[in-house]
């Protein structure tokens, strides 16, 4: 029987792709399960293999406050829920006393992860984010003297610089674990689109656009997306197709939208194309994972941080804000980040992808 191993992916769906190399590596030593959010789910299923998954709302999502007892003691139960599942080890790649304490509670004798440093902590230098960074040393601390046999983490590692790529600090999780992270693409498994590939125009590559975006701060303005349709150059790449959440949505006139009601649809949809511009958000973590390029337009978000796999080189972003990256709190009048990206920045990045079908 191999030994069992808990992943701890708190966050959103982009976030959650950007697990499934390791994911697709542990596998071969490890019985791998995953406790995250239920929307989450949705995407380790896309794996041909899909972990066993754990679902979770931690009180504190969506930037709920609940207070520092209330965490502690909600971490607490969710690891004592896991702990007779027996796990070996334990992973977490965010900084996160949180899910520390989550994780030392399962029992895991071996529990790797990133302790809450300055250097681990994204974006430690905003205001918000140094009261959080101090918080979560603070229940480090505390944890430390209630329970001095029994460390929150076992393995401690550390980002080797400020600016690496998420994917890298999974990696080092990886290596502390004994495994390699699996990058072959597709990382998922999609069904098929038919209304997308019936877009499709011989000779012509087909271009996803991916127009909405999950928060105000990620959002490109509409008037300016419809800027860059307007453009002959554009047209006369690519044929151009949207991609809409719901089918209630206004798409964009002019140009064939694509409805994905659910993230197995997106994927299938993402699929069907040749290349994909979007925000810093899912669709761009999905393309990269099935091998497509990606342009994506970054806003309050840092692209060394968080770009889609093997995509950095096509990040598009002003740094024109004081306060950047925000981590999506803008403090400014207006997202200055987002309204500085021109038409001409997207349509550069989009006219250097390489030539396809």
């Amino acid at each position: 029987m191999k030994p069992r191993l808990l992943v701890v992916e708190l966050h959103h769906l982009g976030d959650a792709v950007m697990s499934l190399p390791f994911l697709r590596g542990a596998r071969q030593k490890f019985d791998v399960h995953v406790v995250c959010r239920p929307a989450t789910t949705a995407i380790y299923r896309l794996l041909a293999t899909p972990p066993q998954t754990h679902e979770w709302e931690p009180p504190w999502a969506e930037e709920r406050d609940c207070g520092a007892m209330a965490t502690v003691r909600a971490a607490q139960a969710e690891g004592r829920k896991l702990s007779p599942i027996a796990f070996d080890t334990a992973v977490c790649v965010w900084a996160d006393a949180r899910a520390e304490i989550l994780m030392a509670e399962t029992g895991a004798k071996h529990r790797l992860g990133f302790p809450m440093t300055r250097a681990n902590y994204y974006a430690a230098d905003l205001p918000w984010r140094a009261k959080r960074l101090w918080a979560g040393r603070l229940l480090e601390k505390l944890w430390a003297l209630a329970h001095p046999a029994k460390p929150l983490l076992t393995t401690w590692l550390h980002r080797e610089n400020a600016r690496q790529a998420h994917l890298r600090c999974w990696e080092q999780i990886a290596e502390a674990a004994g495994v390699s992270c699996d990058y072959s693409v597709p990382w998922i498994k999609t069904g098929h689109s038919a209304q997308a590939e019936a877009l499709r125009v011989p000779g012509k590559p087909l271009l996803a656009m991916h127009t909405r975006a999950r928060l105000p701060s990620k959002q490109w303005p509409f008037v300016k997306w419809k800027e860059l349709l307007a453009n002959s150059a554009l047209r006369d790449r690519f044929t151009v197709f949207e991609i809409l959440p719901d089918a209630g949505e206004k798409c964009l006139e002019g140009v064939a939208s694509v409805v994905t009601p659910d993230v197995s649809a997106l994927a299938s949809a993402l699929a069907a194309s040749d290349a994909v511009l979007c925000h810093d958000s899912l669709p761009g973590h999905l393309a990269a994972a099935l091998g497509k390029p990606v342009v994506t337009i970054f806003g309050s978000g840092e692209p060394d941080w968080f770009a889609p796999w093997k995509n950095r080189e096509r990040a598009v972003q002003r740094r024109v804000c004081p306060m950047h990256p925000c981590i999506d709190r803008c403090g400014m009048d207006s997202y200055l980040c987002l309204s500085a990206v021109t038409v001409d920045d997207v349509l550069g990045a989009l006219m250097e992808l390489p030539a396809t079908r």
